[in-house]
């Protein structure tokens, strides 16, 4: 009987906003190797339009070879089905929460047999993760996503300042003195960065003691109109948002555009983009995820506020 060789299992973790699923859509169009991708941020899947051959909904087929899907609340279904299929895969790569512990998903590499755990890569947002680490809203979870990673790498540094950059060290430093820290550049290729790390974990599985939610701190909120926004007042909108919303992105209609836009804000920091082609056909319609700390304002209050910015027709 032919046993095969365990599967390379890669967690990518980092907190929202970070840049994890930029990450992954630039190992996809960079990777030779089949891999099964399992997508946890939002719920959603985010994937470039060029990667996706089919998509049922929930499971991606892409044009290297590779499965992309949803996991949703069903995760260990959904790794359970990929592993049936375990011949047509050459890796499993998981995108974590952005509020979760990458290292809880880590773990099922630990004790599955048929995976091998290649590492647990954390990103940080160089701008801002000094600030964040402080914050004490989101500076626990943040700490805890890097306690127990392989290595971290420092997003958005082409928009850091040279001390910006020093600060992340230093505060990622005090929390793990030991752990790598990277630097990602926008055209330097990502493979060796995530990929085989090749060390065996140095982390044990524990077991779970009670109940575990990795998001018990946090709140999310789902803002879905007909209609459009007008762009000035989005602005306006955008500015009078809390501070408890830490990340909103999603699909929208905006006046003056004919193509569907990508909405994408952390912090106060937000764009639009226009939508590939595997984006949904939303028609005249908004829809947006976001999650906040757990005293971020009512529904009723974040939907009054960007009901502001929507056209006068709307």
């Amino acid at each position: 009987m032919t046993v095969s060789a365990p599967i390379p299992f890669t967690v990518i973790g980092g907190f929202l906003g970070a840049g994890k699923t930029t990450l992954l859509n630039r190992l996809l169009s960079a990777s030779t190797e089949r891999c099964a991708v399992l997508v946890n941020d939002f719920g959603e899947i985010n994937v470039d339009a060029a990667l996706i051959r089919s998509h049922d909904g929930t499971t991606m087929s892409l044009t290297n070879g590779c499965v992309c899907c949803s996991i949703g609340a069903g995760f260990l279904d959904t790794l359970a089905r990929l592993l049936d299929d375990v011949g047509r895969f050459d890796r499993v790569v998981i995108e974590s929460s952005g509020v979760g512990d990458p290292w809880r998903i880590a773990e099922i590499a630990l004790v599955e047999p048929s995976l091998r755990l290649d590492g647990v890569v954390v990103l940080a947002d160089a701008t801002r993760i000094a600030m964040q680490c402080e914050d004490r809203h989101i500076g626990e979870t943040i700490r805890n996503q890097f306690a127990r990673c392989d290595v971290v790498l420092l997003s958005k540094c082409d928009l850091a300042s040279e001390s910006q950059r020093a600060a992340a060290c230093a505060v990622i430093g005090a929390i793990r003195p030991d752990v790598p820290i990277e630097q990602l550049s926008a055209l330097a290729p990502v493979h060796h960065a995530v990929f085989g790390r090749g060390r065996p974990a140095r982390f044990r599985a524990e077991p779970v003691v009670g109940t575990v939610d990795h998001e018990s701190d946090f709140r999310r909120w789902t803002y879905q109109r007909p209609g459009r926004f007008d762009r000035d007042r989005l602005a306006a909108a955008v500015l009078d948002l809390p501070g408890q919303l830490l990340r909103l992105k999603g699909i929208c209609r905006v006046n003056g555009d004919d193509r569907a836009q990508v909405f994408q804000l952390v912090s106060r920091n937000w764009s639009l983009t226009p939508a590939d082609d595997a984006a949904p056909d939303v028609a005249e319609t908004i829809t947006l995820a976001g999650v906040g700390t757990a005293n971020l304002p009512s529904d009723h209050e974040l939907d009054a506020i960007l009901d502001r910015a929507l056209t006068a027709a709307a």
